[in-house]
């Protein structure tokens, strides 16, 4: 094992910082080997056979091409599942976690209908589903090599999400009943064109540009229209929640405001960054 630990080292030392690589060591020698952390310590002595040896030469290789290791290894880890995840689908994030947590936190033992939109790999609906067991849960997204990878981890999860087919940029609602969801959650494409430069290469080269960017001119457009339908789709008192782009959280929460939505709220993630935002639909009265 220890030549394996020394190759990745070698090879990718000038490329990721030495914490990344250890956490590469780890998320491949669990994959490969089913060793924990304390195996890998327990079993740093051991000599890999020649097949994983020749495995982890061609992970190194791909990984010096900053493919992502979850691509590689064909999973990625979300709120204690895992998840299988392809170049189609975007690798599911931390921060998206948070938003998943607190979604679960202000509404467990409710029965709730639930959206997820642009679901991906079904990250949010699938942890949703299993966290909240007496909500129907639904998930949408206009590719179908998506809504495939999402439907393959609701059944290894054994998660109950309906997939359905669907771009939520055309003219879907009118042919919806209104008032027919409880709560509406989207993690959309919100990184400007003009963001790109800043980008690391493992998720420009790799990673859906369908899933990730927006026009300059229309930062806010996947929200504004989320936004707009959910005013008919979402019960009274609905709630809506987002993942955002940090730069557009006060903009994101005038267009909430002015589209009708009460108690708007900005909230961080654990970096301190303006990560997320939820709005209530106001009851009716009289």
């Amino acid at each position: 094992m220890r030549q394996s630990i020394d190759l990745l080292r070698h090879k990718l030392g000038g490329i990721y910082p030495p914490g990344e690589i250890t956490g590469f060591s780890r998320m491949i020698f669990e994959a490969l080997c089913n060793y924990t952390p304390t195996d890998i310590l327990l079993h740093k002595d051991t000599i890999l056979s020649e097949d994983i040896h020749r495995k982890i030469e061609g992970i190194v290789e791909r990984l010096s091409r900053q493919e992502p290791i979850q691509y590689i290894l064909g999973f990625a880890d979300f709120c204690g599942y895992r998840f299988d995840v392809a170049p189609g689908v975007l690798i599911p994030r931390p921060e998206t976690a948070e938003l998943v947590d607190r979604i679960i936190r202000e509404n467990s033992g409710k029965q709730y209908r639930i959206a997820d939109l642009g679901t991906g790999s079904g990250c949010i609906a699938i942890a949703l589903a299993l966290a909240l067991p007496l909500s129907r849960v639904e998930a949408w997204d206009f590719s179908l090599a998506a809504l495939r990878i999402a439907e393959r981890n609701a059944s290894n999860l054994n998660a109950r999400v309906s997939f359905v087919h669907r771009d939520i940029l055309q003219d879907y609602a009118s042919g919806l009943p209104g008032e027919s969801l409880d709560i509406i959650v989207s993690n959309p494409p919100y990184i400007r064109e003009c963001e790109r430069a800043a980008m690391s290469d493992n998720v420009l080269a790799y990673e859906p540009h369908e899933a990730l960017f927006v026009p300059d001119e229309k930062p806010l457009l996947f929200y504004e229209k989320i936004a707009r339908d959910g005013m008919h789709l979402l019960s009274p008192g609905g709630k809506l929640y987002f993942e955002i782009n940090e730069t557009q959280g006060e903009n994101c929460v005038d267009m909430l405001k002015s589209t009708g939505y009460e108690q708007v709220e900005i909230i961080e993630d654990l970096y301190g960054k303006n990560r997320f935002t939820s709005a209530i639909k106001p009851q009716r009265h009289g």
